[in-house]
């Protein structure tokens, strides 16, 4: 059980989060002056706070947290409306931001994440990692967060569908760490990126003999990830063959591994995600029918970047915080222009691509701010140019690495298309050495998968 402070003008913002975490979690209230002392005496009392929900108006400073964090280790959350309450906790320095008006789901997650990744109270031996962050404002977020805490303590199977970058392997990895499987292994398998030939020794492991180099017993993924949950990414790539061994893993819970003559039985959850319409694949022939409704027990859909602008600051920041302390520069921020750019791109390669943009945006920042000049992206049409004209008011690099950046894009955008994502095929249409081209499409933050033909 959690014990919160929360630290707030209002006693009455304490009944409303008593209510909303319910009888699980002890909760406490402190002004932000007496919110120290109030901490202190919880310590001497051998009853710590494991969380301190923190009033995030005023913004909290950063000295702030510290103090609040010092005291017995609590973790520190900042309360705040959308859309700011994530740049407010990032800047200064708190675990995470908890988003008002509050909801009982996301709040309890909130809450119990922090409590989580708490110094050594409680014997839990879940450890959530700081990138393992979903980050959104709106109705979409707490209607995700919703039915995550409404799936995450059962065995149902989880289906999440969404384009490339939307953040699937994020969500369940925290429907794992929020499940009674927490401490077991979360074990990923990206069905695309393992040739077909070994993704059934990968999956289902082999006994020895069972073919010319199997000189020993080899444990697959299904093994590995025993007691915890195995994350089939890009399910859609299964090969037929493997899709009736997987269902029957689901079916009974039992698999062969290649050459053996016994079965085995596994305790696992089966958590998959697809950027493919399956119900197409189905119809094609490709994809078995039994099996997509084995998957599809409790499906999840996560929006395109491109129909939610307004957590692009969200992210901008989010991002600008992870890579400030890995490339160890001073730059915690980004100027109006710059911020305008990123909300102005569509981003066909969603979360991924905007967070490989800002950390190429930090790398060339060279002050404490991203500034427009930084930001490698296409400009808007209407800015592009004045009347067919190019803006020489302009510098002449700029606006050529511009043109340079957006001609790469569209180009690799039209060949991948074309050889529906097949790298070596591409790489011959266009006269290039295959590891070139696949730096360039690295660079661009494109992704092969979502060009493979539906």
């Amino acid at each position: 059980m959690a014990r919160v402070l929360v630290v707030d003008r209002s006693r009455a913002t304490r009944d409303v989060v008593a209510e909303l975490l319910g009888e699980h979690d002890a909760v406490a209230w402190a002004t932000r002056d007496g919110a120290a002392a109030e901490l202190r005496a919880a310590v001497a009392e051998g009853r710590p706070f494991d969380v301190v929900l923190l009033e995030g108006e005023p913004p909290p400073t950063a000295q702030e947290v510290r103090e609040l964090g010092a005291q017995g280790g609590a973790r520190v959350l900042v309360a705040a409306a959308p859309p700011d309450g994530a740049a407010i906790a990032a800047r200064a320095g708190a675990a995470d931001a908890v988003a008002r008006p509050f909801t009982a789901a996301e709040l309890g997650f909130r809450v119990a994440r922090a409590a989580q990744v708490a110094p050594p109270a409680a014997a839990d031996k879940r450890r959530t990692r700081k990138s393992d962050v979903l980050i959104g404002t709106g109705p979409w977020i707490k209607d995700l967060y919703d039915r995550v805490s409404m799936v995450a303590a059962t065995e149902a199977t989880v289906a999440i569908f969404g384009e490339s970058g939307t953040g699937k392997e994020l969500v369940a990895r925290t429907i794992h760490t929020t499940s009674p499987r927490h401490a077991a292994p979360f074990v990923v398998v990206n069905c695309a990126a393992i040739p077909e030939a070994l993704l059934e020794d990968e999956l289902f492991g082999h006994v020895r003999g069972a073919f010319t180099d199997a000189t020993r017993d080899r444990d697959g993924l299904l093994a590995a990830a025993h007691t915890g949950t195995l994350f089939l990414d890009e399910i859609g790539e299964l090969p037929l063959p493997l899709q009736g061994k997987l269902l029957r893993v689901l079916q009974s819970q039992e698999f062969r591994r290649i050459g053996d003559d016994q079965d085995r039985r596994v305790d696992v959850r089966i958590i998959t995600a697809t950027n493919r319409d399956l119900e197409q694949l189905v119809a094609g022939g490709t994809f078995r029918q039994d099996l997509y409704y084995r998957i599809n027990v409790f499906p999840l859909h996560l929006p395109p970047l491109r129909e939610r602008p307004e957590d692009v600051p969200l992210l901008v920041q989010h991002f600008i915080g992870r890579y400030r302390e890995r490339l160890g520069k001073p730059c915690d921020g980004i100027s109006p222009a710059a911020l305008a750019r990123f909300q102005a791109y569509e981003f066909p390669g969603n979360v991924r691509e905007l967070e490989n943009k800002i950390h190429q945006a930090m790398v060339v920042a060279a002050g404490p701010v991203i500034e427009e000049a930084d930001v490698a992206l296409p400009l808007p049409a209407a800015r592009a140019s004045r009347g067919g004209r190019i803006d020489l008011a302009r510098p002449f690099r700029e606006l050529k690495q511009e043109a340079i950046d957006a001609f790469e894009t569209q180009y690799l955008t039209e060949l991948l298309r074309e050889h529906q994502g097949n790298l070596a095929q591409a790489a011959r249409a266009a006269g290039m050495d295959r590891k070139n081209l696949w730096a360039l499409v690295e660079r661009h933050g494109l992704d092969r998968a979502q060009f493979k033909k539906a």
